[in-house]
Parts: structure tokens; sequence; C-alpha cells
């Protein structure tokens, strides 16, 4: 489920960014994704976690959420890298592209990492009772 939400937040980002659009006469803004629809993903983190967590998953599981969560984001920043380069508008700096999906792996990583540990934790105490 949360995989399917991160996958329609990155199509989203992608179908509704406008592109390349003149400001004025001689000025333009190239937007290749929608910036605020892409952070949203950051919200599915904790989301991810409590789901996680309810269901007593284990640690495949705990991996198959994580990359399903982030592997959408880099697809979508391979995207906007491509997007820039194939419109002209590429100066090198669309690589940072990819340091949304890198810390969106992070905070994953941490809190499902979190998440899972105490999980862990749990059932081992409740298997010595």
């Amino acid at each position: 489920m949360v995989g399917a939400l991160s996958t329609i937040l990155g199509v989203l980002a992608l179908t509704t960014a406008p592109g390349a659009t003149t400001v004025d006469g001689t000025s333009y803004d190239t937007t290749f994704v929608t910036e605020w629809l892409w952070w949203l993903a950051y919200a599915l983190v904790p989301v991810a976690a409590v789901l996680l967590w309810r269901a007593a998953a284990g640690f495949t599981t705990y991996v198959a959420v994580g990359a399903a969560l982030v592997v959408p984001h880099v697809v979508v920043a391979a995207v906007v890298f491509a997007r820039y380069q194939w419109s002209g508008w590429g100066s090198g700096l669309e690589i940072f592209a990819f340091l949304h999906p890198a810390g969106l792996f992070a905070l994953t990583l941490l809190a499902l990492t979190a998440v899972g540990a105490v999980d862990a934790a749990r059932r081992r105490r409740a298997a010595a009772r």
C-alpha cells in the first residue's frame, strides 16, 4: 500500500509539473517536478513504520516496504534529470534531484530500523515469557 502511494505521488509530481514556461519575453522558469507533491513522500515514512509495527512484520517485509517507498522517487529523480537534459536547460545542477531520494532513503532507513529493532525486542520479550 505504501509503495503504491509513493508511486502515485511520484507520477503526480511528474505529470503536474509545468515544464519550461515563459515568465516574460526573455525569462523562463523550468519546473520538471511539482515539489510539494514530491516532498509528500516523506509523510509516508511514519505511515509505513506504523503499518509495519502493527503487522509485526519480519525483516524482509521491512526491507521490501522501504524499497517500495524509495525506489519510485529514484525513478522520478532520473526522469527529472533526463527532462532537463533533453530540454536543453540542463546545467549539471539537475544531478541534485537525487538528493531527494537519498534523504528519503536515509529517513526511511532510520525510521524502519528503529521501529524494527523495538518490534523485535518486543517479540523477544513476549517469547521469553
